[in-house]
């Protein structure tokens, strides 16, 4: 029974974020309007059965993966104004090539949303493990990739980076908030520096949260 309820919360929870998006949605002109419909339902259909990374090893956090590219999106629209709907569509659908399993490539994108939507998730998409190449290069070279990268894929990276910072204070992995806290000082603060003040500020006090908390748990 308790895990039904927990499903209800969840099962809210998305359908609270779905409707806060869809608001904004509904305010756009038709043409933006329907990208950005159609770019949530291939994102759905992508993630589902999906649930999220730091909360896998707890039951009571255990929320659908989707929840996750909305409320990127709903970064950009309520805190930051944005108005960008190739951002809104590239910050629903940036993950969706990485987890899809081979089952949506760049091409695809390119077809049903353009070239931009598809040049900014491509950018955004971390490169699959390659035995001949070492992870830390192959991150390296994709830090540098978001650092060059046009300002609204910039801010597409720092919103998803924001709400995974958020959701890692309830983390209950140690060495997993440990490495994001180093990862986001190191490499996202001075992309959002030279991008948007606000994200900067938001990620400054969340790295100062977490590393508040990891020292208190030592």
């Amino acid at each position: 029974m308790l895990e039904t309820f927990k499903e209800m919360q969840m099962t809210g929870l998305r359908g609270e974020l779905r409707h806060r998006l869809m608001l904004r949605v509904d305010d756009l002109q038709h043409p933006k309007r329907v990208l950005l419909t159609r770019a949530l339902a291939l994102a759905e259909t992508i993630h589902e059965g999906q649930f999220r990374k730091p909360s896998k090893q707890d039951p009571d956090l255990r929320e659908p993966y989707i929840v996750h590219p909305m409320r990127v999106a709903l970064i950009l629209f309520e805190e930051l104004g944005l108005k960008d709907t190739e951002a809104i569509c590239a910050a629903i659908l940036h993950d969706v090539v990485e987890d899809s399993n081979g089952r949506v490539t760049t091409s695809d994108l390119e077809r049903k949303f353009g070239r931009i939507i598809a040049l900014m998730v491509s950018v955004l998409t971390k490169p699959a493990p390659d035995k001949k190449i070492p992870r830390e290069a192959q991150l390296k070279t994709y830090h540098e990739r978001i650092a060059q990268a046009a300002v609204p894929t910039r801010l597409v990276k720092l919103a998803d980076r924001l709400d995974n910072m958020r959701e890692c204070l309830t983390c209950n992995d140690l060495v997993f908030q440990q490495r994001y806290l180093v990862e986001t000082r190191t490499e996202y603060l001075p992309i959002a520096e030279a991008t948007d003040g606000y994200l900067h500020e938001e990620l400054t006090s969340l790295c100062d949260a977490l590393e508040e908390l990891l020292a208190a748990s030592n």
